[in-house]
């Protein structure tokens, strides 16, 4: 688990401890602080003052016990410090998704093991919009989403966090088969200063009114979607997310462009300049085309999103997944390694035991959690950039190296260490001990991940 988790002064914290082992597992803590509680592994409550506060636990079963610490991080307006991890409906269900399928999923991520692992966010994509209306004058539910807050409730109960999606657009993207259109969070006539993408952006705007029906509704996380995306139309919803009673996590995508990287990095968890995913190895490729340009932007809780994990069957193809498992490993890494939000985007209950497999490799999501949030630094590249090999540093002194070869051909080669190491390669498992040099090879469209251990 991450050594650093992030809250917000004086707003609900809600956080699902991610422990494995053999279930039923107890979990204690030494001392909590007045205003928060733990009930079997879900910790909760408020905290009113900006703190740094160290939380020792003890998880026990019929194995044995083992105790560990984390620092709960409490800063105003504070949600994340390592990057989100969860699932999202879009890929796995599109617009014909329902509230049955959303609490159906939650109800995966904990049969499955994946919440143990970490993965603690149920995010709604578009396809629940019907019309304004309903107490704030906001976006109300269509007929699939019968009762938003005991959806909400129902991932909660769990431990999880709830997420939902709009646009500033007249017209949400995501529109049901059913429907002729879906509403975004401006009304009225369309605005000559943005782009007619969708009808355009409003005059009237919405903003307020739409948070405040998700607040009552107790979601925990908002994406944000329209194109191009701009701080002008960012900016009245974060500050409307901001006088919130709750703490929202706040994505903006689909094309949040470096040049107001200043902004991104000030003002949201995660921001998106890329296409929406699919299990195609160009789509994969093209994706990691975009990773260099972000390095000055990303850091603790600003992240740089490259969308929903091409992992397992989607909605939009009607057949197996269209990657191999090298070019699946290579999608994977690319958010791990990039310190990427990591969201699942599949019907969990159809995941193969390889792709769970995947998904809960410790040594990946703890390179991803890392608090330090490094960002990679770029340190050889061949053959127009398609062979490329990252440097990362990391929170305990240690660093790793990711080799991503994204051509049709093998890649071989030598990284030097400066003084000899235990070398871990992160997907086999395999390390070497007291190692001054670290051969690769890396078959085509695939990727390799190496943990230089130095904290002995």
């Amino acid at each position: 688990m991450a050594s650093v988790y992030g809250a917000a002064t004086g707003k609900e914290i809600l956080f699902r401890l991610p422990i494995t082992g053999k279930r039923p597992i107890a979990v204690s803590a030494d001392s909590l602080p007045n205003g928060l509680t733990l009930n079997d592994r879900i910790l909760s409550g408020k905290i009113t003052e900006e703190q740094d506060i160290t939380i020792r636990l003890t998880a026990k079963n019929e194995l044995g016990e083992e105790s560990f610490s984390f620092v709960l991080r409490i800063r105003d307006g504070l949600s994340l410090v390592t990057p989100l991890v969860g699932f999202c409906t879009w890929n796995a269900f599109g617009s014909a998704v329902t509230q049955e399928d959303v609490c159906r999923s939650a109800d995966w991520l904990i049969e499955s093991g994946l919440a143990d692992y970490g993965y603690s966010y149920v995010n709604l994509d578009s396809g629940w919009q019907g019309v304004y209306g309903g107490e704030y004058d906001a976006i109300m539910p269509n007929e699939k989403f019968p009762n938003m807050r005991k959806m909400t409730e129902h991932i909660h109960s769990y431990g999880l966090k709830a997420g939902i999606y709009s646009t500033p657009m007249l017209t949400a993207w995501g529109c049901p088969k059913e429907f002729s259109s879906i509403p975004g969070c401006t009304v009225g006539e369309p605005d000559l200063l943005y782009t007619c993408v969708n009808g355009g952006i409003g005059k009237d705007r919405r903003e307020e009114n739409n948070v405040r029906q998700w607040d009552d509704w107790q979601f925990d996380y908002v994406k944000y979607d329209w194109a191009p995306a701009d701080p002008s139309n960012a900016d009245p919803m974060k500050k409307a997310l901001d006088k919130a009673s709750r703490s929202f996590s706040y994505c903006v995508t689909p094309r949040a462009s470096d040049s107001y990287g200043p902004y991104w990095q000030r003002n949201c968890n995660a921001w998106r300049d890329n296409d929406d995913s699919i299990d195609e190895w160009n789509n994969v490729k093209r994706r990691f085309f975009t990773v260099d340009r972000w390095k000055p932007y990303v850091g603790p809780g600003h992240f740089y999103d490259l969308d929903m994990l091409e992992i397992g069957r989607n909605a939009f193809w009607d057949g197996e997944n269209r990657l191999t498992e090298d070019e699946i490993l290579f999608a994977y890494s690319l958010r791990a390694f990039f310190l990427s939000p990591i969201q699942v985007s599949t019907p969990i209950e159809g995941l193969t035991e390889w792709e769970k497999d995947v998904l809960c490799n410790d040594e990946m999501l703890r390179l991803n959690q890392d608090a330090l949030c490094d960002y990679p630094t770029c340190i050889a590249s061949e053959h127009y950039s398609e062979k490329r090999i990252f440097r990362r540093n990391l929170e305990n002194g240690d660093f790793a190296f990711a080799v991503f070869n994204a051509s049709d051909e093998s890649f071989d080669g030598l990284i030097a260490l400066e003084k000899p190491h235990t070398v871990l390669d992160v997907w086999t498992g395999e390390s070497v001990e007291n190692t001054c040099a670290l051969p690769y090879h890396a078959e085509p469209h695939s990727v390799r991940i190496f943990r230089v251990i130095c904290s002995e």
